[in-house]
């Protein structure tokens, strides 16, 4: 069976999946969107730590001058669009890589998914702000809440609701697409590529809402197909045919 990874925002969905899937490798520390300088002493702790799914240069750059030693894995968002950059993030010390999401089947193949791994089901970030949503939502009035941080929706100009989680701990704002890629219709072509591990991530989902697709995941991947129909009604297959244009 292909290994099986997950990041999950909600330490409710997180302790779940460890609990009722110990198949799935669930990543304990991950950096956020956003490292501002300010940030870099509350992050000492996890030089401790065995391994760090690392979002952004500036991470990476944190672990790699404080001489971290556990594994580093470089999300998505550290672009490796092609083998050149790829190795780069190898020679620096990266244990593994994170496919980027705007290549298409063809440009993923030719760029190599070894020691990679590729996310099959997950939100998508559109965005990342530093100005408060909730509060520019809410009578500009702040609420933090440190803990659960706040979500609220926001309309686009076609009037789709954007999910926009409000996190607190770091006064970050990430706007999800209004609808989650999935590539359970895909999985033949995936599993041709060939990757060190397949992604789910979890960001506004409940722990219910988590456990069936995580449970929908596990089934297509270890037997090649599901019958019970994909929990969600609504998903986008994004770049993963066209690519990016």
């Amino acid at each position: 069976m292909m290994e099986i990874s997950a990041v999950c925002e909600k330490s409710e969905v997180k302790e779940m999946i460890k609990r009722e899937f110990p198949d799935i490798h669930v990543y304990e520390t991950v950096l956020p969107h956003v490292m501002r300088s300010d940030d870099a002493s509350g992050f000492e702790h996890i030089l401790s730590s065995e391994e760090v799914v690392a979002r952004t240069i500036d991470e990476l750059g944190f672990l790699l001058d404080n001489s971290y030693k556990g594994k580093i894995i470089a999300d998505s968002y550290l672009y490796t669009m092609n083998r050149l950059s790829k190795s780069t993030l190898k020679e620096l010390g990266v244990f593994r890589d994170t496919a980027p999401l705007e290549l298409n089947f063809n440009e993923l193949l030719q760029r190599g998914m070894e020691d990679c791994e590729f996310m099959v089901y997950g939100r998508i970030p559109l965005m990342v702000s530093a100005q408060c949503v909730y509060r520019n939502t809410h009578d500009d009035i702040c609420k933090k809440d440190e803990k659960r941080g706040h979500l609220v929706y926001i309309k686009d100009r076609t009037g789709r609701s954007l999910p926009c989680v409000c996190d607190c701990r770091h006064c970050l704002n990430v706007i999800y697409n209004s609808v989650p890629l999935s590539l359970h219709n895909r999985m033949t072509e995936v599993l041709e590529l060939n990757p060190a591990a397949l992604r789910m991530y979890f960001s506004t989902e409940t722990p219910e809402e988590a456990k069936q697709i995580a449970e929908f995941f596990t089934e297509l991947i270890r037997t090649g197909k599901n019958d019970s129909g994909f929990p969600l009604k609504e998903y986008t297959t994004g770049h993963f045919k066209k690519g990016a244009e």
